[in-house]
Order: C-alpha cells, then sequence, then structure tokens
C-alpha cells in the first residue's frame, strides 16, 4: 500500500540538452528580425529502457508507478518519449507545451502535460510565467524525463523514487543578475499540484494546495549552487481507509486510542521541505552532491532526510560514473497503540487485527536504504547516448518503502539492478 512524496533531492548536469531547454530570444532584438523558424520549434526527446532486478520486489522508478505489476525484467520502467513545442511571439512574450508519456502517468487528468505556460520577459533581468509548470523544488525539475541531460541510467532513486509530482498549475516569477564572474537566480513560485498515485489496493489522487516555494540559485563556468525552501498543504484519501477508520470508530468507546489512530489514518497536513545542492564541471571531471530534508505534518509520511553524492570522468565519448546514497524515514516506525487491559476476545481479536492494518499502512513508506551504484555513459553519435548501470542496493527491515509493495514483505532486502539504456533527442 503506497503513494506520494519525498520532496527530497535534486540534480543538475550540465551536458547540452537544447531540445529540452525553453529557447530564449535577445530581449532587445526587434520582432521583424526574427525569422518565423525561430519563432516556433518542435523538438523532443526519448528513453528506451531495459532493467533486471534479482530480488523477489518489483523494482519500481517512483511511486506513480506502484502496482503496475513489474517483472523482474521490465522494458517499461525508464522508457519514455516527449515531444515540446516552443513558440516566441515577441521578444518579450513566448510560450511552451511538453507533453510526455511515459509508464504510470494518469492521461485522463491530463498528468502527462509537464509544460503549457505563458511567459512574459520584460528585460532580461525579470521573467514572469503561469500555466503548467514543473515542480520546482529540486535541480533537476525540467528535465527529470530527459534521459539524455544526465549521466544515469535515471535520476538517483533513493530521493525521486518517492517524488511522483511533475508539475503544478500556478506561477512563477525569477530575477536573475550578473554577480562577478557568475549569475545569481532568484526564483519564487505558487500554485496547487494534482497527482494520481498508485497503490496496492488501488489508484488514488493526491492534492497539494498553497504551494509556496523560494530557490536561489549561483552558477559560474564550473560551479552551480543551489538552495530551495518551502510548504504544501496535502490532502489526500487511499481507498480502504475508511473501512478501517469504520472498524476503529466502533471499537473506540472501548479502545480510547482508536480515535488518535484514526486521524494518523488521514492525509491532511502541510509538509516542509529544505533542499541544497552543489555541482561541479571542470570538463573530464564532473561532481555532484546533495542534502534534502523533509518534515510532514502526515504521520504516513513522516520526517525524511537524504543525500548522495556522485562522480563522473569523461573520457572522449565515455563518461564513467560512480553514485552513493541513501534515503532514511527519521521518525521511528508506526505502531497503534493497543488497548490497555483485557477485553472481551472478539474485541480483542478486532483491535489487533486493526492495529496491524493501521501499521501496515502507515509503515508503507517508511525507509531505509542505501544505494552503491556504477555505470557508464556512451555518446556514440550526436544526440544520442547509450548508459548502462548497476546498482547494489540494501534496505533494512520494515525500511523498503521505495520498492512497490516493499514493507508488506518482512526481511531485509539485499537486490542487485542492472539497467540498459539508449537515449536520445530529435
Amino acid at each position: 500500500m503506497k503513494f506520494f512524496i519525498c520532496l527530497s533531492i535534486l540534480m543538475l548536469y550540465t551536458a547540452t540538452a537544447t531540445a529540452a531547454e525553453e529557447i530564449e530570444l535577445d530581449p532587445h532584438l526587434q520582432i521583424d528580425e526574427v525569422k518565423p523558424a525561430d519563432r516556433l520549434s518542435i523538438s523532443g526527446f526519448y528513453t528506451l529502457g531495459i532493467n533486471h532486478n534479482d530480488s523477489a520486489s518489483q523494482y519500481i522508478r517512483d511511486l506513480s508507478q506502484s502496482n503496475t505489476h513489474h517483472d523482474r525484467t521490465s522494458a517499461i520502467t525508464d522508457s519514455r518519449v516527449g515531444v515540446q513545442l516552443l513558440a516566441d511571439f515577441t521578444p518579450q512574450w513566448s510560450a511552451a507545451l511538453q507533453v510526455t508519456a511515459r509508464d504510470g502517468v494518469d492521461y485522463a487528468n491530463g498528468d502527462a502535460v509537464d509544460w503549457a505556460f505563458l511567459r512574459y520577459r520584460p528585460n532580461e533581468n525579470w521573467s514572469i510565467r503561469a500555466g503548467r509548470l514543473s515542480v520546482d523544488m529540486f535541480m533537476l525539475s525540467d528535465f527529470r524525463n530527459v534521459g539524455y541531460t544526465y549521466p544515469w541510467v535515471r535520476p538517483v532513486q533513493d530521493f525521486y523514487g518517492l517524488i511522483p509530482f511533475f508539475q503544478y498549475n500556478g506561477a512563477d516569477i525569477q530575477y536573475r543578475q550578473q554577480l562577478g564572474d557568475g549569475e545569481i537566480r532568484l526564483k519564487g513560485n505558487m500554485g496547487r499540484i494534482s497527482s494520481t498515485l498508485r497503490s496496492a489496493v488501488g489508484d488514488f489522487r493526491v492534492h497539494g494546495d498553497d504551494l509556496a516555494s523560494a530557490s536561489l540559485e549561483w552558477s559560474d563556468e564550473h560551479f552551480h549552487l543551489r538552495t530551495s525552501i518551502g510548504q504544501i498543504n496535502l490532502q489526500g484519501k487511499v481507498p480502504g481507509t475508511d473501512l478501517l477508520s469504520s472498524g476503529l470508530g466502533q471499537l473506540s468507546p472501548f479502545w480510547p486510542s482508536a480515535t488518535q489512530i484514526q486521524q494518523d489514518l488521514k492525509i491532511d497536513g502541510r509538509l516542509k521541505f529544505l533542499l541544497l545542492g552543489a555541482s561541479y564541471d571542470n570538463g573530464p571531471w564532473w561532481l555532484q552532491g546533495e542534502w534534502g530534508r523533509v518534515q510532514s505534518e502526515t504521520v504516513i509520511y513522516g520526517h525524511m532526510e537524504g543525500a548522495y553524492i556522485s562522480a563522473a570522468y569523461r573520457i572522449d565519448a565515455f563518461q564513467p560514473y560512480i553514485t552513493l546514497s541513501q534515503a532514511k524515514s527519521k521518525n521511528a516506525r508506526y505502531r497503534a497503540p493497543l488497548p490497555q487491559g483485557p477485553l472481551p476476545p472478539p474485541l480483542a481479536a478486532a483491535s489487533q487485527a486493526l492495529a496491524a492494518g493501521a501499521n501496515q499502512f502507515l509503515g508503507s513508506l517508511y525507509t531505509d536504504q542505501q544505494t552503491y551504484s556504477i555505470g557508464i555513459r556512451w555518446d556514440f553519435r550526436p544526440r544520442m547516448a547509450l548508459k548502462f548501470q548497476y546498482d547494489r542496493i540494501h534496505a533494512a527491515d520494515g525500511g523498503k518503502g521505495l520498492w512497490d509493495d516493499g514493507n508488506a514483505q518482512a526481511g531485509p532486502l539485499k537486490a542487485n539492478v542492472f539497467s540498459l539504456s539508449f537515449d536520445g533527442l530529435f
């Protein structure tokens, strides 16, 4: 039984990805100097991937893929294709649309639309966008699905695995300014998130109201530093919790703690996050480290911290890399308090069954996992790359929240995941 987010961890990769970036015109350029071909462009990206997992648990990329019955060998986990339409109406006004087809996306609710925004740039320093935007809580916001733009087969699963929110409806405002040899960017975001997530008992919709966040970035020729902070109010209902809550309500006269357990089952509370990241690229060497903390008033999510560090070295068209990562819930795993004192046998059996159900549900996202990854990227043709990656994953007993229905299975997890992907731009 699984769902929703770990608004943790982040990423930046400084490879060229012109098809995944917004085309920006010189704000001083006259509109009659812009050729029609420059005002409208269509581009895209794709990943064809396959992975093999040698454990009994189902390996997923993120929780939007939960309960999709991935086999030990899967060609759908990482495969995706996207198309982007960019239009520059004037030097100040532009628009963008991006649609991505991937496993786990809810097409009926429009979740395949990553971007659908209008942008206004009054000058070279200020930019305002409104519409459907990428969730701007980490470094990989705009390129999460574009495999060509990062060295790995997929974003680090220990962190992005519990982040099924890809976009929000709202607005952002950005200010950018040269500072010494680099550039500083300050951005504010406001809006609302809505996404379909998967669980063992069915699909459900999670909403995030009153999203408010801010980010500060500085970059020069070699370094990129970023920090972001924000909060969001989450609401949602997982199928099956009504039945569990009803049973607890019936026993509340004999079991005072049942009322508190009913409250704990609700997905209704504020989530706050703080994220930090740094990247260094001097040509042959690429290094990146990230850290994130999330604190949630929703019991099922709790408090989490995560961090990773990755290093790569370019040798002509090849780029071998290594990554060390960890994600860990900082709160104790949920244990429903049992009734104090003796109860009649039928009520005692019912209370134990309800407590076990609450423990399974509220412990489904508990995470205690470390991953060691090595891989290599081969840019064998312009805008095409072939990647191979090996992940050695250790998750503690009860700490398999990053796996599809992982915590429903007893015992620790030791898994080897072998992945191959073909990424490109068009």
